[in-house]
């Protein structure tokens, strides 16, 4: 019996000129596609996974075998054989998207899609969960994203995710503070009220960092320190075994009607819906 939690995420495919997500789906304890009695899987179109959590192995007709682990991104090709899963009797969990059109093909073309690199590594599943989740959210608002937006931010976060650190250009430096300052604010013990204590343990007063920390990173302190705790409740939520109202007071919101206000501001939806939809409650 296959054990698999399947959400679909999408209700129909998002189509525009430039390109088409056919589908798109979060699979919990998974086992992947295309070995046992199946044999290796051939699709029609474009086709990714990203795993959240727990590893396995790639292969296809043309010889390339890869370990894939979590925060591993795979890439499958219109009519190329592949295979890619858990070891027997192991599972994981892995958000998905299958995708067509001129904007991938062209893709292909230039080689930014790679048929001889399937596997690209992104660290950060938390991140990445809500970042695709997002693109296909938006779909599902009361004022629907045209479509042509909705491929091109799909085609934005499928070349971020996929860039090859090697050949990237290394990001500017930022000052040492900064990321002490993020550390420090995405704490799980931080709250509103010690902001200004973090600009001291940094030697700034509170009206100096507020600026120089927006300055670098383009929003407050605040904002990052709320946002921070959003995605913490986010990847609570995808884990399950805490309810909303737990998860509302361990992350420190004052009750559980301004953490749901909160986190629908940010995510597009309720806590609840967003639990029911990432995990097929």
């Amino acid at each position: 019996m296959d054990p698999t939690i399947k959400t679909r995420l999408l209700l129909r495919p998002v189509v525009s000129p430039i390109g088409t997500i056919r589908l798109a789906g979060v699979n919990k304890g998974g086992f992947g596609v295309g070995f046992g009695r199946t044999g290796p899987r051939t699709i029609d179109c474009f086709g990714m996974t990203y795993i959240l959590r727990g590893q396995g192995t790639y292969r296809d007709d043309h010889g390339i075998e890869r370990p894939v682990t979590q925060d591993d991104a795979v890439l499958f090709f219109p009519g190329r054989p592949h295979a890619c899963g858990t070891k027997p009797g192991e599972f994981w969990d892995e958000f998905w998207f299958e995708f067509d059109g001129p904007v991938f093909d062209l893709m292909l073309q230039k080689g930014l899609l790679d048929p001889r690199q399937p596997v690209h590594h992104a660290s950060g599943s938390d991140y990445w969960f809500r970042r695709l989740f997002d693109i296909v959210s938006a779909q599902h608002s009361a004022k629907e994203t045209p479509a042509h937006l909705t491929i091109s931010r799909f085609v934005l976060a499928l070349m971020e995710l996929l860039a090859d650190s090697r050949s990237a250009q290394p990001p500017a430096p930022q000052p040492d503070w900064v990321e002490k300052a993020r550390a420090l604010l995405a704490d799980e013990h931080m709250t509103a009220g010690k902001i200004a204590l973090v600009a001291r343990k940094l030697g700034f007063t509170y009206d100096t960092f507020r600026k120089r920390f927006r300055a670098e990173l383009g929003y407050s302190p605040g904002q990052f320190y709320m946002d921070a705790r959003i995605d913490r409740a986010a990847a609570l939520l995808h884990k399950g075994g805490e309810s909303v109202k737990t998860i509302s007071a361990r992350l420190g919101f004052c009750d559980e009607f301004h953490f749901s206000r909160c986190f629908k501001r940010r995510m597009g939806q309720s806590p609840t819906e967003f639990r029911r939809r990432v995990r097929g409650e």
